[in-house]
């Protein structure tokens, strides 16, 4: 048992919330040569992140799936609302080959293995079987502009990249959805219709549509059902929609505290959008609390674009598991660079991908994955795995989101988001890079089918409108979900970018990097990343890593061994501030403290602490001296709301909080607390 001092800031529920499953020791994974159908994975564990094997591990179940006569997959009805789905199944705990997810009546996960046959609703369930399908979670876009989405990419017509989001803002023509933006309106709905073609089933762009994909940023009954945390969307988390630039962080008009941020399940901010000074300054009047600054760059936050970064501050993202959202198509033909994220992943930054919106960026999760699959081989030198990059459309999407406990994954309790793809020519992961409209075989949210193979849905839903897609028969819900029909959508929204590709789509903004005067990406044997520095003089020949404004005349190098950042496996001192204290040990890492003074010992240096005289440990100060309580008193006698400084001892751990208990009362009813933190 650990004692603990906390500032919490409550309003405060007396009723505990469930806890549900704590997670378990990881199984070994079952060697691919002996598994039986009788050997089912351990997939409860806390979801595994990029960087993991595990998320490449093959499970061989051989539990044949029958064969289908043509196409993907072939389902068959069943009696009790329950849906087996059996294929290649994509969990966080490896590749299951022929293996099985089951849903409840309810749509949530039943089981996910070698075969769910224990479970009594197996045997009247649908079922969904696909030989050479790839089962896979929902894809969660955890950033697009979704009432900026219905228009067609803007042509690129002079080669100007930015150095700054204020320096086009305003230059180029971004209108709203021609065809309305509104809950009910064509054009959102358009868009919607768009991502669900493309394999995503949750979304967050600053609105959303009624029915269809699940908008967490809008909550209510724009969730669809499901119990998700709300997201604090923000684009402009500074105040600077006016394009006014500050020279203090104390200056901007901020649109939150920390503390409000600090309260938040998911906080979704706009961080350094470009490639100079100025850019990198939001990031640091985003992750310090000291000089007007206020910290963001926290557990509960997601960093969209996070550019200007040098390897200090994708350090202090790391330290505190700040998840940078990558939108590497939008930054490319914008900037002509994009986010390191190589040395974000070396440094364990978790990193979600997301489409920013059709004018500069991908029209579908499938696209964003496209171009981030040829950026890792073209430019990182197959840096990620196949299955990196797809959970970055997944389980980091959903930790993005805050939403990591009930999305982004296949396992038992997890709502039955699921998409399946085409996977005859491209295995597992892989199946998802590079794919088309047509690739896409069923889309269902929370079990109930909204798209996809025109036979397979016909078995699930009724009501469904046929469409054509690249020559294969599909089926889309959209009566029951938006109240119209195909053709009714489509003619309804004239002149819109389209929904459905069956090739790289028309005018799709590249994802090759250029900059007038610096590089056109071309690369050579004397360049083999196309960064414009040739031969010995480019410190990471393989990574594309080009001088930056931020960068001072040379390549990120934050060490200063020689090895550029991009490709440096460890790419930062390991005592950042030069005190002569380890990162690992020091309680102020960035700031120079040798004596590691803390007054009121809660970790954080008095040198780097904005509240050096009220313990705050997880970095948010209070506003208002708390009132020191016990827990009774905090249980049973304090209004909510109350600010509250309380001690005690830490009597359990989960993923979504921990147990507080006053040692003095070991016995009373009343002596412990729960303190749900989240995901």
């Amino acid at each position: 048992m650990t004692p603990w001092m906390l500032v919490l800031w409550l309003a405060c529920d007396r009723t505990p919330p469930d806890k549900g499953d704590t997670g378990s020791a990881s199984d070994t994974p079952v060697d691919t040569d002996t598994a039986a159908s009788s050997d089912t994975p351990d997939v409860t564990d806390t979801p595994e992140g990029p960087g993991d094997a595990t998320l490449d591990t093959v499970i061989a179940c051989n539990n044949p799936v029958p064969p289908v006569a043509e196409g993907v997959c072939a389902a068959s009805p069943g009696s009790n609302g329950a849906v087996l789905l059996r294929g290649t199944v994509l969990t966080d705990a490896g590749v299951l080959q022929e293996g099985s997810v089951l849903l409840d009546a309810n749509g949530d996960i039943a089981c996910v293995g070698c075969d769910c046959s224990a479970d009594p609703t197996w045997e009247d369930a649908a079922v969904i079987a696909c030989p050479q399908g790839v089962i896979s979670p929902g894809l969660i876009n955890p950033h697009d502009h979704l009432t900026f989405s219905e228009g067609a990419p803007i042509p690129d017509t002079t080669g100007r990249r930015y150095d700054h989001r204020h320096d086009w803002r305003g230059s180029l023509s971004t209108p709203s959805n021609a065809h309305g933006t509104g809950r009910t309106s064509a054009g959102n709905q358009w868009v919607e219709v768009r991502q669900l073609l493309g394999g995503a089933t949750t979304i967050v762009g600053s609105g959303g549509a009624t029915g269809l994909l699940r908008n967490p940023d809008v909550g209510g009954d724009l969730l669809e059902g499901a119990d998700l945390p709300t997201v604090e969307n923000e684009t402009f988390p500074l105040g600077d929609s006016n394009e006014a630039q500050r020279s203090a962080c104390a200056d901007w008009s901020w649109v939150a505290t920390e503390a409000e941020v600090g309260a938040m399940d998911a906080f979704v901010p706009h961080v350094a959008e470009g490639i100079n000074d100025r850019a990198r300054f939001e990031f640091l009047c985003q992750s310090s609390s000291l000089d007007g600054a206020r910290d963001f760059t926290e557990a509960n936050a997601a960093h969209v674009h996070a550019m200007a970064l040098l390897g200090a501050d994708i350090w202090s993202m790391a330290e505190h598991q700040t998840t940078a959202i990558w939108s590497p198509r939008s930054n490319i033909s914008l900037y002509g660079n994009t986010l390191d994220a190589a040395t974000m992943d070396n440094l364990g930054v978790p990193i979600a991908l997301g489409t920013d919106w059709t004018y500069s960026g991908s029209a579908t999760m499938l696209r964003e994955l496209a171009c981030a699959d040829q950026w890792n081989r073209e430019r990182l030198a197959n840096h990620f795995s196949a299955a990196e990059l797809w959970w970055m459309a997944t389980g980091a999407a959903a930790r993005a989101v805050g939403a990591d406990t009930r999305l982004g994954v296949l396992r038992e309790g997890y709502i039955g988001d699921i998409a399946i793809f085409d996977g005859r020519e491209r295995p597992a992961h892989a199946a998802l890079l590079g794919a088309d409209s047509a690739d896409v075989v069923l889309v269902l949210r929370a079990g109930t089918p909204l798209y996809g193979d025109a036979d397979v849905v016909a078995a699930l839903r009724a009501s469904c409108d046929t469409l054509d897609v690249c020559g294969e028969a599909r089926r889309i819900c959209l009566s029951d979900e938006i109240g119209t029909t195909w053709s009714a959508l489509r003619s309804s929204t004239p002149g819109a970018y389209p929904a459905t590709f069956c090739d790289v789509p028309a005018d799709e903004p590249t994802c090759t990097p250029s900059r007038p005067g610096s590089y056109d990406g071309t690369q050579t044997a004397d360049d083999a990343d196309g960064d414009g520095i040739v031969g010995a003089s480019d410190n990471c020949p393989s990574h594309f890593n080009p001088i930056r404004p931020i960068d001072d005349g040379a390549q990120a190098d934050a060490d200063g061994d020689g090895v550029g950042d991009s490709c440096d496996p460890t790419p930062v001192s390991s005592d950042l501030d030069g005190d002569g204290v380890s990162n690992d040990n020091d309680n102020c890492p960035l700031d120079p403290n040798a004596d590691q003074l803390d007054a009121e010992g809660d970790g954080r240096g008095d040198f780097c602490d904005v509240c050096d005289d009220v313990p705050n440990p997880f970095g948010v100060c209070p506003e208002g001296a708390p009132q020191p309580v016990d827990v009774v008193t905090l249980r049973t006698t304090l209004p909510d709301g109350t600010t509250v400084l309380v001690q005690g001892v830490v009597t359990a751990v989960a993923r979504d909080g921990f147990g507080l208990q006053d040692p003095a009362v070991l016995d009373g009813r009343n002596a412990g607390i729960w303190i749900y933190t989240g995901s």
